[in-house]
């Protein structure tokens, strides 16, 4: 529901016909299944000596807590109306090294809050003054460089209480200015990388010999080996733009205009005034060292559950494999006022170059 502007009356001035009307803001949100299985056969089981099937279900149910952190992170990442620049830059393509996520970008994110009108999580008041408290969820890189930072470093010494429960030393989430301060790392296993939401990751893939990438290739293999089936079982690309984008391979950049689960298409070598070169396997690929940060308050998206998660089993094969799940009726949906306005998050966008090899 809006706020009221209306100046109100004053005096013996007449009321009625004066009143506000107040505008309502309406969405829709829409669930829909989302399902994970394992496929385990007899032998398999016998092979090893834990409980196979508990372990499975571990990961089925850990699966599906990343999925629904993505799917929501994707949406506000998607239907936010405003975004801001770390730095100096004024857009993503102006992002270079000198604007990565520090405590300056802490301060611009908690203005911008605040004068977007965005509900707050918790309001203190003490002598009359009123403190509004939000929230951001940063990258792992971004926390790198944020930890980096003089004033970070300062505050924790000189602000925080002495000793080894420090945020210098622990890595805990803080409070900045009345922003506290998450961290959603990426997600690796084995030799497959997605990054997050927030700054996709993958690795370049050639033949698994270590051959180089050709400097011409237009088609950009990412991952690991050739999948056997069909299927998507290992989502490389998940978290890159999914029509068209600009990928960095070293100091490369590359356009692309299609995308699969595990290779970049319609590739332009040496985008952006780069130079076309050959990359090595394993090669770390980023969606231009940018990352997303979100800064949000109260009441940001709502959630519909058509079913809450449910383990599902079934075997084939009369008995020899054994199908172990989950699944869920499930929807995210960002809320937005009447004017069509995301009013309690926003996005800023940050330099996230990766500090090492790793």
């Amino acid at each position: 529901m809006s706020e009221s502007f209306g100046p109100g009356v004053k005096g013996e001035n007449t009321l009625r016909g004066n009143e506000d009307a107040l505008s309502l803001g309406q969405f829709n949100l829409t669930v829909d299944w989302l399902r994970k299985a394992f496929a385990l056969t007899k032998k398999i089981k016998k092979q090893v000596n834990f409980d196979m099937l508990q372990q499975v279900r571990i990961r089925a149910e850990n699966w599906l807590a990343r999925e629904l952190d993505a799917e929501t992170f994707s949406e506000l990442l998607t239907d936010v109306t405003d975004t801001l620049y770390a730095g100096n830059a004024t857009s993503a393509a102006t992002l270079s090294d000198d604007d990565t996520f520090t405590t300056q970008e802490l301060d611009k994110i908690k203005l911008a809050l605040d004068r977007i009108g965005a509900l707050p999580i918790t309001v203190e008041r003490e002598g009359g003054q009123e403190t509004y408290h939000y929230a951001c969820v940063i990258s792992e890189v971004d926390e790198y460089n944020l930890r980096g930072d003089d004033r970070w470093l300062d505050a924790c010494k000189y602000a925080q209480i002495r000793g080894d429960k420090n945020p210098i030393f622990t890595g805990r989430p803080v409070e900045w200015n009345g922003l506290l301060v998450y961290t959603l790392r990426g997600v690796k296993s084995a030799g497959c990388i997605q990054g997050s939401p927030l700054r996709p990751e993958t690795k370049v893939y050639t033949d698994g010999a270590g051959a180089a990438l050709n400097s011409t290739d237009i088609t950009i293999y990412v991952g690991g080996a050739s999948e056997s089936n069909a299927g998507r079982q290992k989502d490389y690309t998940k978290f890159f733009a999914q029509t068209t984008g600009t990928i960095t391979i070293g100091t490369e950049e590359i356009s692309y205009t299609g995308i699969s689960y595990r290779s970049f298409t319609g590739c332009t070598r040496g985008a952006n005034g780069t130079t076309g070169a050959a990359h090595a396997e394993n090669s770390l690929v980023t969606q231009r060292h940018i990352s997303s940060i979100i800064g949000f308050g109260a009441e940001i998206c709502a959630f519909g559950w058509g079913q809450h998660p449910q383990r599902i089993e079934d075997t084939d094969d009369y008995g020899f494999i054994t199908g172990v799940g989950i699944e869920t009726l499930y929807g995210v949906q960002s809320i937005k006022d009447s004017d069509g306005h995301t009013p309690n998050f926003l996005v800023m966008k940050a330099y996230s170059k990766n500090p090492g090899s790793v």
